[in-house]
């Protein structure tokens, strides 16, 4: 991280402990109706991994460590997608907002320092899905997380969100400008329609559930203990999608 960042990110702090920040981060979460449940299950102190579901333009990360931020005092930094500092200007900005590039030692200093950390194994794949694919994760055989957990010797937070594919419709990927900015066809941008047709998202009420710890018990180089925390941890998350995808069944009937 650059000196600047670091800079940007220490004023950002000092200024989200302030009267107008505490108000900033309400209206983060209030707009969206948000609210953080389980929150007991997350550390005030010491390193943690958050993992959970992933929604589009990464819209509800702000939403979610708004919350953490406000309920629970804690700053928590997030793994994004190396691709992103790509974009100029793009990689300081959420750097200053607490992002780092998704690299594995990057993440397990920051755990080892302490920090709570806040990742989605789907990435790309889970932040573009289209509506066929809500609350479906997008992981394929990624468990990258389970062994930084592993390594870091951490708990892993399972956190689940709900409401957050809601935001947007998205029927189809347009098949140029993804691709040619990033290099690849998993970059395809959603052609997404927000409120009232707009790319401003609709005020879908949101919930993210903390769900118990799962310790990080196991040998990072064994990858029988690496897929075994790695299933723990999707099948937690899984068990509440799943009663997501059928309430939104019955709802679209």
């Amino acid at each position: 991280m650059s000196v600047s960042s670091d800079a940007l990110r220490v004023q950002l702090r000092r200024s989200l402990e302030t009267r107008i920040g505490r108000r900033a981060l309400s209206l983060i979460a209030g707009y969206f109706h948000a609210k953080l449940e389980g929150a007991e299950h997350i550390p005030l102190r010491g390193g943690a991994l958050i993992v959970g579901n992933h929604a589009l333009f990464a819209l509800d990360s702000a939403v979610l460590g708004a919350l953490i931020v406000r309920d629970l005092g804690r700053y928590p930094r997030f793994l994004a997608d190396r691709n992103l500092w790509r974009l100029p200007g793009f990689g300081s900005f959420i750097e200053a907002i607490g992002a780092i590039p998704g690299e594995p030692s990057s993440a397990e200093r920051l755990l080892r320092a302490g920090e709570l950390v806040i990742t989605y194994p789907g990435g790309v794949d889970d932040s573009l899905k289209t509506d066929d694919q809500r609350y479906r994760l997008q992981w394929k055989d990624r468990m990258g997380f389970a062994r930084l957990a592993l390594r870091a010797q951490v708990p892993i937070i399972p956190v689940v969100g709900l409401g957050i594919d809601e935001m947007y419709s998205v029927h189809r990927h347009e098949h140029w400008l993804g691709r040619h900015v990033f290099g690849s066809a998993r970059y395809d941008l959603p052609v997404a329609l927000g409120a009232f047709g707009t790319l401003l998202p609709r005020r879908v009420p949101q919930r993210y559930v903390a769900l118990p710890p799962i310790p990080s018990v196991g040998d990072p180089a064994r990858a029988s203990d690496v897929e075994q925390l790695r299933d723990e941890t999707r099948s937690a998350l899984e068990g509440w999608l799943e009663q997501e995808r059928a309430r939104l069944s019955a709802h679209e009937r």
